[in-house]
């Protein structure tokens, strides 16, 4: 239990002084904060509806889809893998600690946009916080999930960085973060819910933010069942070495994480 400590603790401390880490878990997601709530604000005053919830869940999606991936590729291309291996780290540890250390640093970003977007550019304030903390876990778990699957089923880091830019370009328009789900046409609202962005979004409005459309218990079934799938499917074609496995397999397998929001597609959830 001390080494799992001593090793979330460093993983974290790392967050802070690598510079990449900072500019995807810090820089980025804050520059775009600012710049995206002072202009959507002023072209789009309904943007403040749901500014506070967009910006986490763009946080979130930039720790997940864009820094542990690549973090897990990276290590394991490098032999860092192997080190743990031999030194007696178990795997749980190596998929674990990043999501944990990561949750942290979402954590603090969540705070500073919630308090400088209520301050600065009258974002809505949640009308249940207790309902706006359950979105932002289930939120970021399952990005997270799906991040440390990519990373541990994508071949190398290119492979990686076109699979996490797949997610996260549409996303950011078709997911309710910059564009309201319900001016989406229809059609487009269908291929929505193929991205868990569109059913992150659902979840804040539905359970925490004024007005609220009610639950979205069909979002919900959809990012626990994503979570769960993409964690199980990290455990079991988690690799110590980039030879291990062979990569047509683990993407093959790992797509199964897809099939949740492929039937809330279908369905129209």
């Amino acid at each position: 239990m001390n080494a799992f400590a001593h090793h979330l603790a460093y993983d974290f401390r790392t967050g802070i002084r690598d510079r990449s880490k900072l500019l995807m878990y810090y820089l980025f997601p804050l520059v775009f904060f600012a710049l995206v709530g002072g202009l959507m604000t002023s072209l789009n005053p309904g943007f403040k509806q749901t500014m506070l919830p967009a910006m986490a869940l763009f946080a979130y999606m930039c720790a997940s889809l864009l820094s542990i991936p690549l973090l897990l590729v990276n290590a394991r291309e490098a032999g860092v893998f192997r080190s743990y291996r031999i030194n007696g780290v178990p795997a749980a540890s190596i998929v674990s600690i990043p999501v944990m250390s990561t949750a942290v640093h979402m954590a603090v970003v969540t705070v500073l946009i919630c308090l400088a977007g209520a301050r600065f550019y009258g974002g809505v304030a949640p009308s249940n916080l207790a309902g706006f903390v359950i979105a932002c876990v289930l939120s970021y778990a399952a990005f997270a999930g799906i991040g440390t699957l990519i990373g541990v089923a994508a071949a190398n880091n290119t492979a990686a960085t076109l699979i996490c830019q797949f997610l996260y370009i549409p996303s950011i328009i078709l997911g309710g973060i910059t564009v309201p789900l319900s001016v989406l046409p229809a059609g487009l609202q269908r291929v929505s819910a193929l991205f868990p962005a569109s059913h992150c979004m659902k979840l804040f409005m539905g359970l925490a933010m004024p007005g609220s459309p009610g639950m979205p218990w069909g979002s919900i079934a959809v990012l626990l069942s994503s979570t769960v799938i993409s964690f199980v499917l990290s455990a079991v074609l988690f690799s110590w070495d980039s030879r291990a496995t062979a990569p047509s397999r683990k993407a093959w397998a790992a797509l199964l994480a897809a099939v949740p929001f492929v039937i809330a597609a279908i369905v129209g959830v």
